[in-house]
């Protein structure tokens, strides 16, 4: 899951500055956006099989219709909810290096939504109505040391891994709905051409969805991936992977404008 949250970081600073570095030119008042730190809390069976919250990015953006109380937009998610490291041998003949397998389970979830909302002076109470996506993925990595603790910066074209692959993939669609409250932290300000910055909101919000069936696997739990005896002979990697409904209640926290 390192590359949603790599895009999600890419994101966030691309629309900081849409924030701040543009503070010359206020926004137009019918397009607004949310970048927050989210929390996903598994719900029924999914809660069953994965018994830790997932923790990620929460992207959101949307256009009032005709900049009225209706609004359509977008929610990207991407969590991560399970997480397995463990150091392994360079080499069959020694053990004085050694490369560290890192396996990562989380979910990336994409949502279009009817967004109604009520405005009282700096306050704002919506309710959200969404149907969408998501995909559960379990990735496994090998990096070496240097790669493990970011040192080999100096070499832009440097791999950020030896080798990887996705050992789990799947999906189900979902739909539910949400409530929020953006209200101002940030008064825009006034610029010397007489135009006004865009004002900086704190913005709250409780989703719950429906997910569909889907197998995925959490790296996290224990027996969920078991590996041979090396005095057995090479070692092999067994997945026990679940499957379930996969019901989210998620808890995102941020800034907007």
């Amino acid at each position: 899951m390192d590359n949603i949250f790599v895009r999600a970081m890419i994101v966030i600073v691309v629309l900081i500055n849409m924030t701040y570095g543009h503070s010359t030119k206020q926004l137009p008042n019918n397009i607004y956006g949310n970048i927050s730190f989210a929390v996903a809390v598994p719900q029924g069976e999914f809660s069953d099989n994965v018994t830790n919250n997932g923790y990620g990015v929460d992207l959101d953006g949307g256009w009032y219709v005709f900049n009225g109380p209706l609004a359509l937009g977008m929610t990207i998610i991407g969590a991560q909810y399970g997480r397995l490291t463990r150091n392994i041998p360079y080499s069959y003949f020694s053990s004085a290096v050694t490369l560290t397998e890192i396996t990562q389970s989380g979910i990336l979830v994409l949502n279009p939504y009817v967004r109604p909302t009520l405005r009282l002076g700096d306050f704002s109470f919506y309710t959200k109505l969404f149907g969408g996506y998501h995909k559960l993925s379990t990735e496994t990595k090998i990096q070496n040391d240097d790669q493990v603790n970011n040192s080999n910066n100096e070499n832009d074209d440097a791999p950020e891994y030896i080798a990887r692959s996705t050992v789990a993939s799947d999906g189900a669609f979902n739909y539910g709905f949400g409530l929020g409250l953006r209200f101002r932290l940030f008064r825009g300000r006034k610029q010397p051409d007489g135009s006004m910055s865009s004002p900086t909101l704190i913005n709250l919000e409780l989703k719950w969805s429906k997910g569909g069936e889907a197998e995925y696997l959490n790296a996290g739990k224990e027996g969920s991936i078991e590996f041979s005896d090396p005095a057995d002979g090479p070692v092999t990697t067994t997945f026990y992977p679940e499957k379930s409904k996969t019901d989210l209640f998620t808890i995102s926290i941020g800034i907007g404008f």
